[in-house]
């Protein structure tokens, strides 16, 4: 009788450690998942944040373009884009001056003010490939192209001129894509 009573003891410590091993591997499943979908929420709202900057962008435009003001579009073409948002991203880190790598922390925001470049370090970037510098980051710069061609020409430009070609662009083009 003692026997039996071992013998059934063993089994159920076995179907434990069976039901345990599966529950383990079910987690990790369920783990792989949610870093995907992190990421995936972390690219979306990276790419929201640009959606507000250019829409800003815009309007600072039409506004410029409305008083007829070139010294106020031409200063837009300068400005941190981060400044023409009522509010900023809760993980815009300020402005810094070349920063070195490795001394803003991923997932912020930040504005380069020697490139005059608006940067993102990418959080959790496992399907993120790196740049040329081996960073995980994307960057944006604006780009006037009648302004400064003005300005090589030492030309007088209108806003209008100038309003038309403002945009707010990738530096490199970058690649984060789900399998």
């Amino acid at each position: 009788m003692r026997s039996r009573h071992v013998q059934a003891g063993g089994s159920k410590l076995f179907e434990f450690v069976i039901v345990l091993m599966l529950l383990g591997a079910l987690s990790l499943m369920v783990l792989e998942y949610m870093r995907h979908y992190i990421e995936a929420a972390e690219k979306s709202a990276m790419e929201t944040t640009v959606m507000y900057l250019r829409s800003a962008l815009r309007l600072r435009l039409a506004e410029a373009l409305a008083a007829e003001n070139a010294a106020y579009a031409i200063k837009i073409t300068r400005d941190n884009p981060m400044d023409w948002l009522q509010d900023k991203p809760y993980n815009y880190a300020g402005t810094f001056d070349a920063p070195p790598p490795g001394s803003i922390d991923d997932g912020k925001w930040y504005f380069d003010t020697k490139s005059r470049e608006l940067v993102y370090l990418v959080e959790y970037g496992r399907e993120f490939i790196p740049d040329q510098d081996g960073l995980k980051r994307v960057r944006y710069h604006i780009i006037a192209p009648s302004l400064e061609n003005a300005i090589k020409e030492n030309r007088i430009i209108s806003v209008s001129e100038i309003v038309r070609e403002v945009s707010l662009v990738k530096v490199k083009p970058y690649t984060w894509e789900f399998k």
